[in-house]
Protein backbone atom coordinates (compact mmCIF):
# COMPACT_ATOMS: atom_id res chain seq x y z
CA UNK A 1 0.00 0.00 0.00
CA UNK A 2 1.30 3.87 -0.08
CA UNK A 3 1.30 4.04 3.73
CA UNK A 4 -1.02 6.57 3.81
CA UNK A 5 -1.31 5.84 7.49
CA UNK A 6 0.30 4.62 10.25
CA UNK A 7 -1.04 0.96 10.78
CA UNK A 8 0.80 -1.47 8.19
CA UNK A 9 -1.28 -3.90 5.99
CA UNK A 10 -1.58 -7.43 7.59
CA UNK A 11 -0.36 -10.57 5.66
CA UNK A 12 -3.19 -12.30 4.15
CA UNK A 13 -3.00 -15.89 2.37
CA UNK A 14 -2.50 -15.58 -1.35
CA UNK A 15 -6.18 -15.57 -2.49
CA UNK A 16 -7.97 -18.04 -4.95
CA UNK A 17 -7.60 -16.70 -8.32
CA UNK A 18 -10.96 -15.37 -9.71
CA UNK A 19 -10.65 -14.40 -13.76
CA UNK A 20 -11.85 -10.74 -14.18
CA UNK A 21 -13.24 -10.36 -17.19
CA UNK A 22 -12.63 -6.72 -19.02
CA UNK A 23 -14.75 -5.42 -21.67
CA UNK A 24 -13.48 -6.85 -24.37
CA UNK A 25 -14.16 -5.15 -27.86
CA UNK A 26 -12.86 -1.66 -26.55
CA UNK A 27 -9.89 -3.26 -24.21
CA UNK A 28 -8.85 -4.84 -27.98
CA UNK A 29 -9.44 -1.61 -29.93
CA UNK A 30 -7.29 0.25 -26.95
CA UNK A 31 -4.24 -1.95 -27.11
CA UNK A 32 -4.51 -2.24 -30.75
CA UNK A 33 -3.61 1.11 -31.15
CA UNK A 34 -0.75 1.29 -28.15
CA UNK A 35 0.53 -1.53 -30.19
CA UNK A 36 0.68 0.34 -33.59
CA UNK A 37 1.79 3.53 -31.53
CA UNK A 38 4.66 1.30 -30.16
CA UNK A 39 5.28 -0.18 -33.35
CA UNK A 40 5.62 3.39 -34.57
CA UNK A 41 7.71 4.75 -31.43
CA UNK A 42 10.16 1.46 -31.39
CA UNK A 43 9.30 1.26 -27.06
CA UNK A 44 8.50 -2.10 -26.72
CA UNK A 45 8.90 -1.61 -22.84
CA UNK A 46 5.61 0.90 -22.77
CA UNK A 47 2.75 -1.15 -21.14
CA UNK A 48 0.56 1.60 -20.40
CA UNK A 49 -2.64 1.84 -22.66
CA UNK A 50 -2.58 5.62 -24.72
CA UNK A 51 -4.90 7.79 -24.31
CA UNK A 52 -8.33 7.37 -26.64
CA UNK A 53 -10.00 11.10 -26.81
CA UNK A 54 -10.61 12.90 -29.48
CA UNK A 55 -7.30 15.44 -28.98
CA UNK A 56 -3.69 14.44 -28.88
CA UNK A 57 -1.81 15.12 -25.30
CA UNK A 58 0.63 17.81 -24.56
CA UNK A 59 2.61 18.22 -20.94
CA UNK A 60 4.29 20.90 -19.10
CA UNK A 61 6.04 21.21 -16.05
CA UNK A 62 5.88 24.13 -13.44
CA UNK A 63 5.84 25.29 -9.67
CA UNK A 64 3.24 27.00 -8.07
CA UNK A 65 4.07 28.99 -5.06
CA UNK A 66 2.16 29.84 -1.64
CA UNK A 67 3.47 32.51 0.06
CA UNK A 68 1.63 32.39 3.36
CA UNK A 69 3.35 28.73 4.45
CA UNK A 70 7.17 28.17 4.44
CA UNK A 71 8.46 24.80 2.60
CA UNK A 72 8.95 23.30 5.72
CA UNK A 73 6.11 23.51 8.45
CA UNK A 74 8.04 25.85 11.20
CA UNK A 75 10.93 26.52 9.54
CA UNK A 76 11.48 30.10 8.09
CA UNK A 77 14.74 28.96 6.13
CA UNK A 78 12.61 26.51 4.14
CA UNK A 79 11.12 29.85 2.35
CA UNK A 80 8.37 29.92 0.87
CA UNK A 81 5.85 26.52 0.43
CA UNK A 82 6.90 25.23 -3.29
CA UNK A 83 4.34 22.82 -5.08
CA UNK A 84 5.57 21.10 -8.56
CA UNK A 85 3.41 20.24 -10.43
CA UNK A 86 3.24 18.06 -13.99
CA UNK A 87 0.03 19.01 -16.35
CA UNK A 88 -1.61 17.40 -18.99
CA UNK A 89 -3.53 19.11 -21.24
CA UNK A 90 -5.62 19.06 -25.06
CA UNK A 91 -3.04 19.50 -27.18
CA UNK A 92 -4.19 21.06 -30.89
CA UNK A 93 -3.63 19.59 -34.25
CA UNK A 94 -1.37 16.45 -34.06
CA UNK A 95 2.04 16.90 -32.41
CA UNK A 96 4.88 14.29 -33.24
CA UNK A 97 6.75 12.82 -29.77
CA UNK A 98 6.27 11.66 -26.75
CA UNK A 99 7.84 11.78 -23.50
CA UNK A 100 9.06 9.80 -20.80
CA UNK A 101 7.02 8.01 -18.28
CA UNK A 102 8.72 9.73 -14.96
CA UNK A 103 10.56 12.31 -17.47
CA UNK A 104 13.34 14.07 -15.35
CA UNK A 105 14.64 13.35 -12.30
CA UNK A 106 13.75 9.32 -12.83
CA UNK A 107 16.72 8.00 -11.03
CA UNK A 108 15.43 10.38 -7.89
CA UNK A 109 12.25 8.67 -7.94
CA UNK A 110 12.99 5.47 -8.82
CA UNK A 111 15.59 5.52 -6.14
CA UNK A 112 12.72 6.73 -3.53
CA UNK A 113 9.98 4.88 -4.56
CA UNK A 114 12.32 1.73 -3.40
CA UNK A 115 13.15 3.07 -0.17
CA UNK A 116 9.53 4.30 1.16
CA UNK A 117 7.81 1.51 -0.38
CA UNK A 118 10.33 -2.04 0.08
CA UNK A 119 9.73 -2.51 -3.83
CA UNK A 120 13.46 -3.95 -5.35
CA UNK A 121 14.69 -1.69 -8.33
CA UNK A 122 14.18 -4.44 -10.44
CA UNK A 123 10.56 -5.05 -9.94
CA UNK A 124 9.70 -1.20 -10.87
CA UNK A 125 12.45 -0.96 -13.67
CA UNK A 126 9.93 -0.66 -15.81
CA UNK A 127 8.90 2.84 -14.98
CA UNK A 128 12.69 4.57 -16.46
CA UNK A 129 11.79 2.89 -19.73
CA UNK A 130 8.32 3.56 -20.78
CA UNK A 131 6.84 6.45 -22.87
CA UNK A 132 3.69 7.39 -23.76
CA UNK A 133 2.38 9.63 -26.24
CA UNK A 134 2.25 13.21 -24.72
CA UNK A 135 3.88 15.79 -26.31
CA UNK A 136 5.69 18.65 -23.91
CA UNK A 137 5.01 22.08 -24.84
CA UNK A 138 2.67 21.11 -27.57
CA UNK A 139 0.24 24.26 -28.35
CA UNK A 140 -2.82 24.02 -26.45
CA UNK A 141 -5.92 23.04 -27.91
CA UNK A 142 -9.18 25.86 -27.33
CA UNK A 143 -12.74 25.41 -27.09
CA UNK A 144 -15.49 28.06 -26.73
CA UNK A 145 -16.59 26.87 -23.25
CA UNK A 146 -13.22 26.20 -21.72
CA UNK A 147 -11.84 22.46 -20.45
CA UNK A 148 -12.79 21.48 -17.37
CA UNK A 149 -9.98 21.56 -15.00
CA UNK A 150 -9.11 18.49 -12.55
CA UNK A 151 -6.40 19.37 -9.33
CA UNK A 152 -4.83 15.36 -9.00
CA UNK A 153 -3.38 14.55 -6.05
CA UNK A 154 -0.71 11.43 -5.47
CA UNK A 155 -0.61 8.92 -2.72
CA UNK A 156 1.42 9.31 0.64
CA UNK A 157 4.88 8.76 -0.58
CA UNK A 158 3.88 8.69 -4.21
CA UNK A 159 4.86 10.65 -6.94
CA UNK A 160 2.99 12.95 -9.52
CA UNK A 161 3.08 10.84 -12.14
CA UNK A 162 1.71 7.54 -10.31
CA UNK A 163 -1.71 7.46 -12.16
CA UNK A 164 -0.59 9.24 -15.79
CA UNK A 165 -2.20 6.83 -17.83
CA UNK A 166 -5.36 8.10 -16.14
CA UNK A 167 -4.66 11.61 -16.57
CA UNK A 168 -3.48 11.88 -20.19
CA UNK A 169 -6.74 9.56 -21.59
CA UNK A 170 -9.08 12.40 -19.46
CA UNK A 171 -6.53 14.75 -20.81
CA UNK A 172 -7.36 14.08 -24.79
CA UNK A 173 -11.15 13.58 -23.65
CA UNK A 174 -10.90 17.69 -22.59
CA UNK A 175 -9.80 17.87 -19.74
CA UNK A 176 -6.92 20.01 -17.70
CA UNK A 177 -5.24 17.99 -15.24
CA UNK A 178 -2.76 19.72 -12.50
CA UNK A 179 -1.06 17.31 -10.60
CA UNK A 180 0.84 18.50 -7.81
CA UNK A 181 3.40 17.05 -5.73
CA UNK A 182 3.31 17.51 -1.56
CA UNK A 183 6.83 17.74 -0.43
CA UNK A 184 7.96 16.25 2.85
CA UNK A 185 4.81 13.43 2.02
CA UNK A 186 5.95 12.75 -0.98
CA UNK A 187 8.81 10.45 -2.91
CA UNK A 188 11.79 13.10 -3.45
CA UNK A 189 11.23 15.84 -5.61
CA UNK A 190 13.69 18.46 -6.91
CA UNK A 191 12.03 21.79 -7.03
CA UNK A 192 13.03 24.28 -9.99
CA UNK A 193 15.89 25.97 -7.96
CA UNK A 194 17.65 22.73 -7.76
CA UNK A 195 17.05 21.63 -4.22
CA UNK A 196 15.52 18.25 -3.81
CA UNK A 197 13.13 17.55 -1.00
CA UNK A 198 13.11 13.44 0.34
CA UNK A 199 10.51 12.46 1.70
CA UNK A 200 10.32 12.64 5.25
CA UNK A 201 10.74 9.73 7.66
CA UNK A 202 7.93 8.74 9.90
CA UNK A 203 8.30 9.72 13.18
CA UNK A 204 8.52 7.35 16.38
CA UNK A 205 6.35 9.32 19.00
CA UNK A 206 3.25 9.46 17.37
CA UNK A 207 0.13 9.40 18.99
CA UNK A 208 -0.58 5.48 19.64
CA UNK A 209 -4.46 6.60 20.20
CA UNK A 210 -4.73 7.48 16.64
CA UNK A 211 -3.68 3.91 15.46
CA UNK A 212 -5.91 2.16 17.78
CA UNK A 213 -8.71 4.20 16.84
CA UNK A 214 -8.29 3.72 13.07
CA UNK A 215 -8.46 -0.29 13.75
CA UNK A 216 -11.89 0.08 15.72
CA UNK A 217 -12.78 2.09 12.92
CA UNK A 218 -11.93 -0.58 10.24
CA UNK A 219 -12.67 -3.89 12.08
CA UNK A 220 -15.23 -3.37 15.39
CA UNK A 221 -18.78 -4.55 14.67
CA UNK A 222 -20.37 -2.31 16.92
CA UNK A 223 -21.48 1.18 15.98
CA UNK A 224 -20.98 2.89 19.46
CA UNK A 225 -17.91 1.71 19.57
CA UNK A 226 -16.83 3.08 15.79
CA UNK A 227 -18.42 6.30 17.26
CA UNK A 228 -16.07 6.93 20.09
CA UNK A 229 -13.42 5.67 17.92
CA UNK A 230 -14.73 8.97 15.68
CA UNK A 231 -13.99 11.46 19.08
CA UNK A 232 -10.54 9.31 19.70
CA UNK A 233 -9.71 9.74 16.52
CA UNK A 234 -10.72 13.87 16.33
CA UNK A 235 -8.47 14.74 19.58
CA UNK A 236 -5.18 12.38 18.66
CA UNK A 237 -4.91 13.65 14.88
CA UNK A 238 -3.69 16.91 16.18
CA UNK A 239 -0.28 15.75 17.45
CA UNK A 240 0.60 13.25 14.68
CA UNK A 241 2.34 12.89 11.30
CA UNK A 242 -1.14 12.04 9.81
CA UNK A 243 -3.35 15.05 10.93
CA UNK A 244 -0.94 17.45 10.34
CA UNK A 245 -0.59 16.29 6.81
CA UNK A 246 -4.29 16.25 6.42
CA UNK A 247 -3.65 19.89 6.98
CA UNK A 248 -0.43 20.23 5.05
CA UNK A 249 -2.24 18.81 1.44
CA UNK A 250 -5.58 20.50 2.13
CA UNK A 251 -3.34 23.70 2.09
CA UNK A 252 -1.52 22.44 -0.70
CA UNK A 253 -4.62 21.37 -2.89
CA UNK A 254 -6.51 25.04 -1.97
CA UNK A 255 -3.71 27.23 -2.75
CA UNK A 256 -3.46 25.96 -6.33
CA UNK A 257 -7.27 25.67 -6.80
CA UNK A 258 -6.78 29.46 -5.33
CA UNK A 259 -3.94 30.62 -7.51
CA UNK A 260 -5.49 28.82 -10.79
CA UNK A 261 -8.76 30.85 -9.96
CA UNK A 262 -7.02 33.91 -9.92
CA UNK A 263 -4.71 33.76 -12.82
CA UNK A 264 -1.57 33.41 -10.63
CA UNK A 265 -0.45 30.44 -11.91
CA UNK A 266 2.91 29.88 -12.56
CA UNK A 267 4.11 31.62 -15.99
CA UNK A 268 4.86 28.36 -17.61
CA UNK A 269 1.43 27.29 -17.37
CA UNK A 270 -0.22 30.61 -18.47
CA UNK A 271 -1.36 29.19 -21.54
CA UNK A 272 -2.69 26.26 -21.12
CA UNK A 273 -4.11 27.28 -17.96
CA UNK A 274 -6.13 30.35 -20.59
CA UNK A 275 -8.14 27.80 -21.69
CA UNK A 276 -9.40 26.08 -19.19
CA UNK A 277 -12.74 26.63 -17.74
CA UNK A 278 -12.10 27.46 -13.94
CA UNK A 279 -15.70 27.10 -12.86
CA UNK A 280 -15.96 23.98 -13.64
CA UNK A 281 -13.36 22.43 -11.12
CA UNK A 282 -13.09 18.75 -9.37
CA UNK A 283 -10.65 17.39 -7.53
CA UNK A 284 -8.90 14.16 -7.62
CA UNK A 285 -6.51 11.76 -6.54
CA UNK A 286 -5.76 8.96 -4.70
CA UNK A 287 -4.91 7.09 -1.11
CA UNK A 288 -4.28 9.59 1.17
CA UNK A 289 -4.57 11.80 -1.86
CA UNK A 290 -8.12 11.18 -2.99
CA UNK A 291 -9.56 11.46 0.64
CA UNK A 292 -7.67 15.44 0.41
CA UNK A 293 -9.48 16.01 -2.72
CA UNK A 294 -12.69 15.52 -0.74
CA UNK A 295 -11.26 17.72 2.72
CA UNK A 296 -10.57 20.45 -0.42
CA UNK A 297 -13.59 20.07 -2.68
CA UNK A 298 -15.76 21.02 0.30
CA UNK A 299 -14.11 24.08 1.03
CA UNK A 300 -14.14 25.36 -2.71
CA UNK A 301 -17.33 26.42 -4.09
CA UNK A 302 -16.36 26.26 -7.78
CA UNK A 303 -15.78 22.69 -6.99
CA UNK A 304 -18.34 20.12 -8.60
CA UNK A 305 -17.38 16.55 -7.99
CA UNK A 306 -14.46 14.68 -6.36
CA UNK A 307 -13.00 11.22 -7.04
CA UNK A 308 -11.22 9.56 -4.40
CA UNK A 309 -9.37 6.04 -5.61
CA UNK A 310 -9.10 4.68 -2.43
CA UNK A 311 -7.95 6.80 -0.46
CA UNK A 312 -9.26 6.10 3.29
CA UNK A 313 -10.68 9.14 5.12
CA UNK A 314 -8.69 10.71 7.81
CA UNK A 315 -10.39 14.23 7.94
CA UNK A 316 -12.12 14.47 11.61
CA UNK A 317 -14.54 16.58 10.10
CA UNK A 318 -15.59 14.24 7.16
CA UNK A 319 -16.59 11.44 9.46
CA UNK A 320 -20.72 12.15 9.65
CA UNK A 321 -20.63 14.72 7.43
CA UNK A 322 -21.53 15.39 3.84
CA UNK A 323 -18.72 16.61 1.29
CA UNK A 324 -22.19 18.29 -0.05
CA UNK A 325 -20.49 17.52 -3.89
CA UNK A 326 -21.22 14.53 -5.93
CA UNK A 327 -18.38 11.97 -4.62
CA UNK A 328 -17.31 8.87 -6.59
CA UNK A 329 -15.23 6.64 -4.28
CA UNK A 330 -13.57 4.05 -6.01
CA UNK A 331 -12.85 1.06 -3.36
CA UNK A 332 -10.17 -1.95 -3.34
CA UNK A 333 -11.09 -5.14 -2.99
CA UNK A 334 -10.64 -5.15 1.22
CA UNK A 335 -12.88 -8.66 1.56
CA UNK A 336 -9.91 -10.37 -0.37
CA UNK A 337 -7.24 -7.91 0.35
CA UNK A 338 -7.24 -5.65 3.50
CA UNK A 339 -5.86 -2.40 3.77
CA UNK A 340 -5.28 -2.30 7.23
CA UNK A 341 -4.56 -4.70 9.86
CA UNK A 342 -7.32 -6.41 11.31
CA UNK A 343 -9.60 -4.50 8.73
CA UNK A 344 -13.20 -6.89 8.63
CA UNK A 345 -13.54 -8.74 5.44
CA UNK A 346 -17.39 -8.11 5.46
CA UNK A 347 -18.83 -6.98 1.86
CA UNK A 348 -21.24 -4.48 3.81
CA UNK A 349 -19.02 -2.73 5.34
CA UNK A 350 -15.98 -0.61 4.63
CA UNK A 351 -14.14 1.78 6.57
CA UNK A 352 -15.08 4.72 4.38
CA UNK A 353 -18.71 3.87 5.04
CA UNK A 354 -18.28 5.93 7.98
CA UNK A 355 -17.38 9.12 6.13
CA UNK A 356 -18.52 11.69 3.38
CA UNK A 357 -22.46 10.95 4.49
CA UNK A 358 -24.46 11.56 7.62
CA UNK A 359 -24.68 7.75 8.96
CA UNK A 360 -28.10 8.32 9.69
CA UNK A 361 -28.84 9.34 5.84
CA UNK A 362 -27.35 5.94 4.99
CA UNK A 363 -30.13 4.77 3.23
CA UNK A 364 -31.57 7.63 0.79
CA UNK A 365 -27.77 9.06 0.36
CA UNK A 366 -27.16 9.73 -2.92
CA UNK A 367 -24.29 12.04 -3.41
CA UNK A 368 -21.92 9.26 -3.16
CA UNK A 369 -21.28 6.57 -5.07
CA UNK A 370 -19.00 3.89 -3.58
CA UNK A 371 -18.19 1.10 -6.09
CA UNK A 372 -15.07 -1.67 -5.40
CA UNK A 373 -12.96 -2.77 -7.95
CA UNK A 374 -12.67 -6.83 -7.63
CA UNK A 375 -9.47 -7.87 -7.35
CA UNK A 376 -7.50 -4.93 -6.88
CA UNK A 377 -5.48 -4.02 -3.91
CA UNK A 378 -4.62 -0.74 -3.24
CA UNK A 379 -1.64 -0.06 -5.52
CA UNK A 380 -3.34 -1.52 -7.78
CA UNK A 381 -5.19 2.09 -8.15
CA UNK A 382 -2.05 3.43 -9.66
CA UNK A 383 0.29 3.19 -12.86
CA UNK A 384 1.91 0.40 -11.32
CA UNK A 385 -0.86 -2.28 -11.75
CA UNK A 386 0.64 -2.64 -15.19
CA UNK A 387 4.09 -1.73 -14.63
CA UNK A 388 4.98 -4.04 -11.76
CA UNK A 389 6.99 -6.78 -12.66
CA UNK A 390 8.06 -9.72 -9.97
CA UNK A 391 6.92 -12.35 -8.45
CA UNK A 392 5.14 -10.12 -5.61
CA UNK A 393 2.90 -8.06 -8.03
CA UNK A 394 -0.25 -9.70 -6.51
CA UNK A 395 0.56 -8.72 -3.18
CA UNK A 396 1.11 -5.50 -4.23
CA UNK A 397 -1.18 -4.29 -6.49
CA UNK A 398 -4.13 -7.54 -6.67
CA UNK A 399 -5.18 -10.17 -9.33
CA UNK A 400 -6.61 -7.57 -11.48
CA UNK A 401 -4.39 -7.55 -14.61
CA UNK A 402 -2.97 -4.03 -15.38
CA UNK A 403 -5.27 -3.57 -18.94
CA UNK A 404 -8.87 -4.53 -17.06
CA UNK A 405 -8.23 -2.13 -14.08
CA UNK A 406 -6.62 0.58 -16.41
CA UNK A 407 -9.96 0.53 -18.78
CA UNK A 408 -12.42 -0.07 -15.78
CA UNK A 409 -11.12 2.84 -13.79
CA UNK A 410 -10.57 4.82 -16.52
CA UNK A 411 -13.82 4.63 -17.89
CA UNK A 412 -16.00 4.51 -14.53
CA UNK A 413 -14.11 7.99 -13.32
CA UNK A 414 -14.73 9.40 -17.11
CA UNK A 415 -18.36 8.82 -17.47
CA UNK A 416 -18.25 10.46 -13.57
CA UNK A 417 -16.85 13.46 -14.66
CA UNK A 418 -18.78 13.72 -17.50
CA UNK A 419 -21.89 13.45 -15.74
CA UNK A 420 -21.12 16.23 -13.03
CA UNK A 421 -18.76 18.84 -15.26
CA UNK A 422 -20.33 18.53 -18.76
CA UNK A 423 -24.16 18.06 -17.53
CA UNK A 424 -23.84 14.33 -18.87
CA UNK A 425 -26.33 12.19 -17.59
CA UNK A 426 -26.24 8.98 -15.10
CA UNK A 427 -26.67 6.67 -17.84
CA UNK A 428 -23.31 7.19 -18.83
CA UNK A 429 -22.14 5.65 -15.01
CA UNK A 430 -24.59 2.90 -15.37
CA UNK A 431 -22.88 1.88 -18.74
CA UNK A 432 -19.35 2.29 -17.49
CA UNK A 433 -20.71 0.07 -13.96
CA UNK A 434 -22.45 -2.48 -16.75
CA UNK A 435 -19.26 -2.93 -19.18
CA UNK A 436 -16.73 -4.29 -16.29
CA UNK A 437 -17.73 -7.23 -14.10
CA UNK A 438 -14.58 -6.01 -11.78
CA UNK A 439 -16.99 -2.42 -10.69
CA UNK A 440 -19.37 -3.39 -8.01
CA UNK A 441 -21.55 -1.18 -6.78
CA UNK A 442 -21.33 -1.25 -2.49
CA UNK A 443 -24.14 -0.51 -0.54
CA UNK A 444 -23.34 0.53 2.76
CA UNK A 445 -26.05 -1.79 4.50
CA UNK A 446 -24.16 -2.80 8.08
CA UNK A 447 -24.63 1.02 8.41
CA UNK A 448 -28.00 1.22 7.13
CA UNK A 449 -29.42 -1.31 9.29
CA UNK A 450 -27.93 0.60 12.18
CA UNK A 451 -30.07 3.87 10.75
CA UNK A 452 -32.99 2.05 10.66
CA UNK A 453 -32.80 0.52 14.00
CA UNK A 454 -32.21 4.02 15.30
CA UNK A 455 -34.54 5.53 13.50
CA UNK A 456 -37.06 3.28 15.29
Amino acid sequence: MSRMCPPRPSPCDRPRRVPVVPRPKLLRCRWLVLAVWLANAGAGAATLAVPDGRYAVGVVRGEFTDASRTLEAGDLASGPRQLPALVWYPAAGKPKGDSAYLQEDAALTLEALTRNMGYAQADVQALTSTRLPVVSGAKPARTSRGFPILVFSHGYYLYPQQNSALLARLASHGYIVVSIAHPGDAADVRLQDGRVIKTAPAPKDDDPKLIEAMQTLMSSQEHAVRHAAVETFRRAAPRTRIGRSVVTWRDDTLAVAHAIQQGDAPRSLAKVLATANTARLAFIGMSFGGATSATTCKRVLACKAVVNLDGQNFDPDLYDQPVQRPLLLLLSDWPRYPLFKGQALDEAFSGNDLAYARWQDSASETDVLRVRLAGARHMGFTDLVSLLEGDKREARVGQIEGAAAESAIGDLVLAFLDTHLRDGSTSQIDRAIADHPALQRHVPAQLQQWARRAGN
